[in-house]
């Protein structure tokens, strides 16, 4: 959907300017190209362009494209506007009790876009738009009363950029914006964002520098609601010579976020100084230095990271490098603190093309309140590649030997700090650690700067001492993305080991269409002195694929066994299906299924999954188009027992510069071990006229 950006109530001053243009006699252009009218105007003489000729005083000449006067330009403005209805109701149903929620909503909006300059085009350029809105809205709960809001919002978009030819220039900025968002089945959302800022270029050659302030308010309603406020400071810069490059990038935020009634704050201060430099005029041996310092507050816990690192890379000969890099990693959280000095020497050599060995070694030494580890490992690991003119074979093989010696433990609990995981709906996931205070568990977003609400975006499940988190399919964690993830853990007990390890890989590409892959990984632990720790590593590990896809047709067969000690033990095998038709290019349909099932060997438990995914896209004629789709999920088990079902169909019509769009949508989220469903339909109307 086209959405206008919105506008300030100072920038309606500007209306009475474009009233001008629109009373003035015009030219209708192509009917199916975007819209412009024309005045008109033969000079006497000609003329330099309206950016290089300044006027006489009080002189106001009509352009082809606008209107010029002695110290302003203003382009022909543009116009569109949008007028939307939508019905939602909404049923939500928790241990027997039911809500139900109703509301009509009307929404109109006009919308003018211009740009131009003041005084003088090096002085000041600037773009303006202006979209102000009405909307109507009714609201009925039951049980509950009846509400009725009519509300005015003068949005706005507006950007001037000051002395932009000279070496130091200067942006600001000014928006409100109404962004329906409707990604597909994972909730219909709607923000209002409310932003400004400025920003300085320094564009010195020796050191370009920027910086600038932002600050941004959002205000997101519907299916999932929260309210953010953050405030925004950056500086970045750069310096490069003939034998190195410089950068430095600076950041401070201070994120408030309301979500559910839950409020969260995160203040973050993150800065990082990256040096390169080229020993060797050839370029073959090359210093990289990393500096970064990193606090950040987020009420639970305050952070400190100082992370040093050095890496030395030697090319030898073409096929032969040699890689050593330090680093040193310090951390500071609540009243616990680390320190990690490590030290890495890798050797890598390239065989005719297709085989790469990698040889080295690395120690680290780790001290945290409450303990310390001391480790030394070694590693060797071949991988081969030949390519065939009707596929490709790869091989793949590697050893690792690791010494670790624990002690002076005096705290029982460890903290654990930015743990990456991906949630996914068909892949679970467990935390690295068992024996979890589950009441100090914070997800947050890579960045660190969202915190997500559990019971909303993720839920946690104890499952035999080990913790799993699981991605909701309605809240505001993606598919596939990846979190970080604190919390405090349950320690061993002091003792020394050594871990081996051994992985082996194999996968053919046949003829572009068919994949076949078999990993294996086998990892034994040996306690050499100490308590031997709850859970041991004697792990075995085997994962086979199969893939055929011809482009319209994409099968995938996964097999998986998990014969472990130190985590939860499964056996699971999954098939996943994709079809793509196309009978005639009007006419696409995309079906997508998912079939997988777990047996999990330590609690004798079975989990099922599957679901699909459809779209189907048809192209009535040149003007109008009708898409739906649809999704399901289904998860049953011991633990857990979930559907989800998604619905939604949109018919839009496009006539010259208009279009109009019928959409309706259905949601049914269904947990049954807890006893909550929710179900909210909702229909839209919109007829938009584009801006031309």
């Amino acid at each position: 959907m086209h959405s206008f950006v919105n506008y300030s109530p100072f920038a309606l001053l500007i209306l009475p300017l474009l009233f001008l243009f629109f009373v003035t006699p015009v030219v209708t252009l192509a009917e199916e190209h975007n819209s412009e009218t024309v005045k008109h105007i033969t000079p006497a003489k000609p003329t330099k362009s309206p950016v290089s000729v300044p006027l006489r005083r009080s002189q106001m000449v009509p352009k082809e494209n606008g209107l010029q006067g002695q110290y302003f330009f203003l382009k022909r403005p543009a116009m569109g506007i949008s007028l939307t209805y939508k019905y939602k109701n909404e049923t939500r149903t928790n241990r027997g009790t039911t809500v139900k929620d109703t509301y009509h909503k009307f929404k109109e909006r006009i919308g003018f876009k211009t740009d131009g300059w003041l005084y003088h085009p090096a002085l000041m350029q600037y773009t303006l738009i202006i979209e102000p809105e009405w909307s109507q809205a009714k609201e009925k709960m039951e049980p509950g009363e009846e509400a009725g809001v009519d509300s005015f919002s003068p949005d706005y978009f507006v950007t001037a950029t000051f002395l932009d030819p000279k070496p130091y220039t200067f942006d600001i900025f000014a928006s409100r914006q109404d962004m329906p968002v409707w990604a597909a089945f994972a909730g219909n959302t709607e923000s209002i964002v409310d932003s400004y800022g400025t920003t300085v270029r320094l564009k010195y050659e020796t050191l370009p520098t920027t910086f600038g302030y932002s600050h941004i308010e959002t205000d997101q309603t519907g299916f999932y609601t929260s309210q953010s406020s953050r405030d925004d400071l950056h500086l970045s810069s750069r310096h490069e010579t003939g034998k190195s490059e410089t950068s430095l990038s600076s950041t401070y935020s201070d994120d408030m976020r309301n979500t559910q009634g839950s409020t969260t704050q995160i203040k973050t201060f993150n800065n990082n100084l990256l040096n390169t430099y080229h020993i060797t005029e050839d370029n073959r041996v090359n210093l990289s230095s990393t500096l970064t310092y990193r606090t950040q507050d987020t009420g639970n816990f305050d952070t400190q990271t100082l992370y040093l690192r050095e890496h030395l890379n030697w090319w030898h000969r073409d096929n032969l490098q040699s890689n050593y890099s330090f680093s040193h990693n310090r951390l500071q959280s609540g009243e616990s603190d680390s320190d990690k000095t490590a030290i890495e020497a890798r050797l890598t050599h390239l065989f005719y093309e297709n085989l790469t060995t990698n040889i080295g070694s690395s120690a680290y030494l780790y001290n945290y309140s409450g303990g310390k580890e001391n480790a030394v490992d070694s590693f060797l690991d071949f991988t081969y590649r030949r390519p065939f003119s009707w596929g490709t074979l790869d091989l793949t093989a590697s050893w690792g030997y690791e010494y670790t010696d624990r002690s002076g433990f005096t705290n029982p609990f460890v903290l654990v700090t930015d743990e990456a995981h991906t949630l996914s709906l068909t892949e679970e996931t467990y935390l690295d650690n068992y024996n979890v205070d589950i009441d100090t568990i914070i997800v947050s977003n890579a960045l660190g700067t969202i915190v997500y609400i559990e019971n909303i975006d993720y839920s946690v499940d104890v499952i035999n001492d080990f913790t799993r988190i699981s991605r909701l399919p309605f809240g505001s964690i993606q598919n596939g993305q990846t979190v970080m993830i604190n919390y405090r853990y349950l320690r061993d007990g002091e003792y020394d080991d050594t871990l081996f390890t051994e992985t082996y890989g194999m996968s053919f590409n046949l003829w572009y269409d068919w994949y076949f892959s078999y990993n294996y990984l086998r990892a034994n632990q040996s306690i050499i002195s100490g308590q031997a720790p709850l859970k041991q590593i004697d792990d075995t590990i085997q994962r086979t694929q199969m893939r055929y896809n011809n482009g319209w047709f994409d099968t995938t067969l996964i097999y998986e066994d998990n014969n472990r000690l130190s985590d939860l033990a499964f056996t699971k095998w999954e098939i996943q299906q994709m079809l793509r038709y196309r009978p005639q290019w009007r006419l696409y349909l995309t079906l997508s299924g998912y079939f997988s099932q777990t047996d999990y060997t330590d609690r004798e438990e079975l989990k099922e999954v599957y679901g699909g995914v459809t779209t189907f896209d048809w192209m009535l004629n040149r003007w109008c188009k009708l898409r739906v789709e649809g999704y399901y999920n289904n998860t049953s088990g011991d633990i857990e027992e979930t559907t989800n079902i998604g619905v939604k169909a949109g018919l839009e019509f496009r006539y010259r510069i208009w279009t109009a769009r019928l959409t309706y949508e259905l949601t049914d989220q269904d947990n049954i071990k807890t006893d909550y469903q929710r179900v909210e339909q909702l229909a839209s109307f919109e007829l938009i006229r584009i801006m031309w």
